[in-house]
């Protein structure tokens, strides 16, 4: 979540006229879409199978996603960020069908805020009126607000 934030002030400079941000702007991105999206991966399987995460599950979490994000910011490969992105976001919802079955209230808000940042990858493609940047950031925000819902609601059973 601290990326996606990152990524919303990011933009907030980048589109007031801040021009010696954009390459910070493109590195925030390509983090957003592979560390992000690997601590997204690693914090729903704590939250919904109960998990206490140590060091060396951080650890990993972290190096692999930095890994990833580097190489798409050297090489300039930026469809790999939303190959993984997608798959994380996949992977995520597997997770949450392994709670629902164990009738976790949690498991169902992760797989709401799963579909709302699903949403807002492809919020480009979308034939709204508004500009797809506008969609894509609250469609963020309510990801955001679900995955709050999901750890406030961690150890509620669900009916």
């Amino acid at each position: 979540m601290f990326f996606i934030a990152l990524v919303a002030l990011t933009d907030l400079l980048v589109y007031a006229g801040v021009e010696s941000l954009e390459t910070i702007h493109d590195i925030v991105i390509a983090g957003e879409m592979t560390l992000g999206a690997f601590c997204l991966v690693s914090a729903s399987w704590c939250l919904i199978m109960r998990y206490n995460a140590g060091t060396y599950f951080f650890g990993s979490t972290i190096g692999l996603g930095l890994l990833l994000m580097y190489c798409i910011t050297w090489f300039g490969v930026e469809y790999v960020g939303l190959i993984t992105k997608s798959f994380c976001i996949l992977v995520t919802l597997l997770i949450s069908c392994v709670g629902l079955a164990s009738r976790q209230k949690s498991a169902l808000w992760v797989i709401f805020s799963m579909m709302l940042l699903a949403l807002s990858t492809k919020s480009g493609k979308l034939p709204i009126p508004m500009d797809p940047v506008d969609i894509n950031h609250y469609m963020m925000v309510l990801s955001v607000i679900c995955m709050g819902r999901a750890v406030r609601d961690q150890y509620k059973i669900l009916f």
